[in-house]
């Protein structure tokens, strides 16, 4: 069937060169047979010409074969199974005409026959191989019982051709089983091979990414194996191959050094198990040391653990990891935990300061003094201030997922800035909203407009008093759709410009320093970037905040 030849090929694809050295050894056969014809005639004095001229040729045809098949015994030319069965069958014919032309079975041609078959039970497997013992078995026992008829051999003759062919029954069977087990161990082993292979690169291709740097040492020091990471920590400069932090770590491996507890507790702080670079370090020998890259850049402080190997084994595997990088990421967890903590206090705070701006304002309407009525007016301003902190943190801290949709841009900018007008009190005039693009903002519209509010509150508070100082701008730019907050004012400072979404930082005494943070947030929440277009870079304004929706859902675009 074509599926089992299929099939057979396959198997049969790991056997080309057990094929090669089956036909290097048919033709030290051919060459022996050539040679053995006048030996023969010498022993035994072959009286027939008529044998002599067939035993010739045949050795002589058989030598040509065998050669010709030596040559196209190689992968591509032809199908192997197409090749053992043209072997067999010609080791089969020919030697069936030289023991024919011999003395029959009693020379010992006739154990010849075991090589072709072995190959046969060993290259295409048992059932083919017993085909082709059965045909020998048969050849056998008809030249037997022929010379037999003709006077030339005896009884015994015809008993000798059974055992042959039983021998020969018996070598296929034995040879065909051996062969199948060991073509199974050859598959498994390769399969093993394969697997392993696989899940070597696996473990490279996620080594390679790790933030912590992994090197593998020989017993002298020299490097077998290193990712990108430990690269990164032990050279002088990115992308430098020179490594010299390497004899600074295999100076520390040398001495029996422990973690020093300073740096144990800059590294290991009471986390409650919440980052996997916060946990305690496994059984082996931790050291520390330092790197100095080159000149005008800072001492690098590492840390270095020996790994646990096999017994025996002569190469050391290392783990580096940065000491700084820990450091940054146990500021994060602290500010983390400190964002929790204000957002828990500042709700709790609510409850209390409306008490006690209902208070005060029950209290101010009994006032009649002036100064009183300003002290109330005092309290009730930093009531206001307090809230709006509380507002802030509150937002950032329960920030959930956006839900975008398309928003018309010149209905709802409008409806933003005269909210933003009519609680503010600042002169609507300053405000000028432009719409050079009918596209629909892709954006939560609760997001939107808190980012809107921000921002035409920050270009309010630092720009002049004239008509159209501030300008919101919906546009195309380049393709892509942008929303702009424009202002004359001054601009941001240079050295603030690095930090200016960050927490907490402000330039305004009464700021909390959350609100351009916060505004990114929700840009990062809607899929949208924000950026700052400083002053000189876009006259006649000084100051621009642009953010850049995400583009439209494609069954969404007109």
């Amino acid at each position: 069937m074509p599926g089992q030849a299929q099939g057979s090929d396959v198997r049969l694809s790991g056997f080309w060169r057990p094929l090669r050295y089956f036909s290097l050894a048919r033709v030290v056969v051919a060459g022996v047979l050539l040679a053995y014809l006048p030996l023969m005639r010498n022993a035994f004095g072959i009286g027939s010409s008529v044998d002599a001229t067939t035993f010739q040729t045949a050795a002589i045809v058989y030598m040509v074969l065998s050669i010709c098949l030596l040559r196209v015994s190689t992968p591509g030319r032809f199908r192997l199974e197409t090749l053992v069965l043209a072997q067999v069958t010609v080791d089969l014919v020919v030697l069936a005409v030289l023991i024919y032309a011999g003395r029959g079975l009693s020379d010992g041609l006739a154990m010849l026959l075991v090589l072709p078959n072995a190959g046969a039970a060993i290259l295409i497997g048992q059932r083919a191989s017993l085909f082709f013992a059965s045909l020998s078995s048969i050849a056998l026992m008809l030249i037997a019982v022929f010379q037999w008829l003709r006077g030339e051999a005896s009884e015994v003759a015809i008993a000798q051709a059974g055992l042959i062919a039983a021998a020969l029954l018996a070598t296929v069977l034995i040879v065909g089983r051996l062969a199948s087990l060991l073509a199974a161990q050859e598959r498994l082993v390769a399969q093993r091979g394969e697997d392993l292979r696989n899940q070597l690169a696996v473990t490279q291709a996620v080594i390679s990414e790790l933030h912590d740097g992994v090197l593998v040492l020989g017993d002298r020091g020299e490097v077998r194996a290193i990712n990108r990471s430990a690269k990164v920590m032990l050279a002088a400069v990115e992308g430098d191959d020179s490594l010299p932090g390497l004899p600074s770590l295999w100076s520390a491996l040398q001495r029996p050094t422990s973690l020093d507890p300073q740096l144990s507790r800059i590294v290991s702080p009471d986390s409650n198990g919440e980052s996997d670079d916060m946990r305690p370090m496994s059984a082996g020998r931790v050291v520390t040391f330092s790197v100095i890259p080159g000149a005008n850049q800072p001492e690098r402080l590492l840390r270095a653990r020996q790994l646990d190997t096999i017994a025996g084994g002569r190469d050391t595997v290392v783990v580096v990891e940065d000491l700084g990088r820990l450091e940054r990421r146990a500021q994060q967890l602290k500010l983390a935990s400190m964002g929790r903590l204000s957002a828990s206090i500042a709700h709790e705070i609510r409850n209390p300061l409306a008490a006690i701006r209902h208070a005060n304002g029950l209290l101010g309407e009994r006032l009649d003094s002036p100064a009183q009525q300003r002290l109330a007016g005092i309290v009730e301003d930093n009531c206001v201030r307090i809230n709006r902190i509380i507002e802030d943190v509150l937002s950032i801290s329960r920030r959930g997922s956006a839900a975008p949709e398309p928003i018309a841009a010149a209905a709802f900018l409008a409806r933003v800035i005269a909210e933003y007008v009519l609680q503010s009190g600042v002169d609507p005039a300053r405000v000028e909203c432009r719409i050079e693009s009918d596209q629909p903002i892709w954006f939560d519209a609760g997001n939107l407009r808190q980012i809107i509010i921000n921002l035409l509150g920050n270009a309010l508070r630092h720009s002049s008093q004239a008509p159209g100082a501030v300008q919101i701008i919906w546009s195309r730019e380049r393709g892509a759709p942008t929303l702009a907050v424009c202002d004359d004012g001054p601009g941001v400072p240079q050295s603030v410009r690095e930090h200016l979404f960050e927490p907490f930082l402000t330039t305004e005494a009464r700021g909390t320093g959350l609100g351009l943070h916060l505004t990114r947030e929700l840009c990062n929440a809607n899929a949208a970037r924000i950026r700052y277009l400083p002053a000189g870079d876009n006259p006649p304004v000084r100051s621009q905040f642009i953010i850049e929706p995400a583009l439209l859902p494609a069954g969404l675009v007109r």
